[in-house]
C-alpha cells in the first residue's frame, strides 16, 4: 500500500534535483530516502526515476505519479487543517525573517503562533532580505518575511505590512542642523542597512547628484549596532521609525523633516508551492493579525 511519506519523498526529489538534497529537506539519510523510493518503485512495477545520467530525471511513469502524489498530499493537509486538533500538530519548519521584523511584530507573532500551535516549533533565521531570498529559492528556509515584491515566479507571496522609512537621530545631531537640507546632513556619517538593501541603495541614489556633497555611509545589517550609533551621536540613521518607537517617545532620537521621502519599505511573506504548505498558509495568517495587533498598539 502506497504511503504518503513514499508520496512526500519522490515530490521533494523531483522538486530539488536531487536525493541528497531531499534527505537534507526531509531531516533523513540518503538511503533512507533511497530505500522508500525503491520500495514505491517495486509496488507500482515502474521506474519514477531515471538514473542512467550525471542529472537526475523523472520518468513519463514517475510524472504521472507526480501529479497524483501532489494532490493527495494537499487533499491530506486540508483534511488534517480542517478536521484534526490544532494543538497536535507538530513538526520543525525554518522561518526567515528580515530585522526590521524582529524590532517590531516579531515577538507578537511568536506568541499566537506558540499558542495555536504549542507543538509546532520554528528556526528562525535573521538576515537581509537579498539573502532570504536565495535561501528560500534554495529550499533552505520554508518561509520568509523580507522585502518584497518577489519576481521568482516559483515563489507564492502575500502582503504584509510596509514600513515608512526617515532619518532619525539624536537631539545632539538636530541641534547642530540649521535647514535640514542634503548638504548639512552629508556633514554627519549615514547609518542605513547593509549593501545591496533597498535603504542603502536609495541612499546612495539620493547623493547621486554631483552638486552635493559624497556623504560617509556606515552600512551595517545589524539593526541594534545602527540605533546604538545613533543613540551616541555618531551619526543620523536612516531606517523606519517604527523601530525606534520607544526611544522617539523618549525623546532620545527626533524625527528629522528631510527632503525628498524615501520610499516606504513593504514586506511580503514568501513560500514555495509544495504540497506541505497549508501550515505556511496559517501561519502567515497568524502573521497577519500580529501585525493588526501592532498597528493598533503603535496608533498606525
Amino acid at each position: 500500500m502506497v504511503d504518503f511519506k513514499a508520496l512526500e519523498t519522490v515530490l521533494w526529489i523531483a522538486q530539488l534535483e536531487s536525493f541528497r538534497a531531499a534527505a537534507e529537506k526531509l531531516n533523513t539519510t540518503q538511503p533512507a530516502i533511497s530505500v522508500r523510493v525503491a520500495q514505491l518503485e517495486e509496488e507500482l512495477g515502474t521506474q519514477l526515476f531515471d538514473r542512467s545520467s550525471r542529472t537526475l530525471s523523472v520518468t513519463p511513469a514517475g510524472r504521472q505519479v507526480l501529479t497524483y502524489a501532489d494532490r493527495l498530499l494537499r487533499l491530506r493537509a486540508e483534511m488534517l487543517h480542517a478536521v484534526a486538533d490544532r494543538t497536535h500538530l507538530s513538526g520543525t519548519f525554518k522561518l526567515g525573517v528580515a530585522e526590521t521584523i524582529v524590532h517590531t511584530w516579531l515577538p507578537s507573532f511568536l506568541e499566537q503562533v506558540s499558542n495555536t500551535y504549542p507543538k509546532l516549533a520554528l528556526e528562525i533565521e535573521v538576515d537581509i532580505s537579498t539573502n532570504l531570498r536565495e535561501r528560500l529559492l534554495q529550499q533552505k528556509i520554508d518561509l520568509a518575511f523580507l522585502v518584497g515584491p518577489l519576481s521568482a515566479p516559483a515563489v507564492i507571496q502575500r502582503q504584509l505590512c510596509r514600513f515608512p522609512v526617515s532619518f532619525v537621530a539624536s537631539p545632539k545631531v538636530k541641534a547642530d542642523l540649521k535647514d535640514g537640507s542634503l548638504e548639512e546632513i552629508a556633514r554627519w556619517p549615514i547609518l542605513t542597512f547593509a549593501r545591496n538593501t533597498q535603504p542603502y541603495v536609495q541612499v546612495t541614489e539620493l547623493f547621486s547628484d554631483p552638486a552635493l556633497p559624497t556623504p560617509r555611509i556606515y552600512a551595517s545589517s545589524s539593526l541594534a549596532t545602527l540605533i546604538r550609533m545613533a543613540l551616541d551621536s555618531l551619526g543620523i540613521a536612516v531606517i523606519p521609525p517604527a523601530i525606534v518607537a520607544l526611544e522617539l517617545a523618549a525623546g532620545r532620537l527626533v524625527a528629522l523633516d528631510i527632503s525628498p521621502k524615501l520610499p516606504d519599505l513593504q514586506f511580503v511573506a514568501g513560500w514555495l508551492g509544495t504540497p506541505d504548505r497549508r501550515t505556511l498558509e496559517e501561519v502567515v495568517e497568524i502573521a497577519s493579525r500580529a501585525i493588526e495587533r501592532a498597528e493598533f498598539a503603535f496608533g498606525r
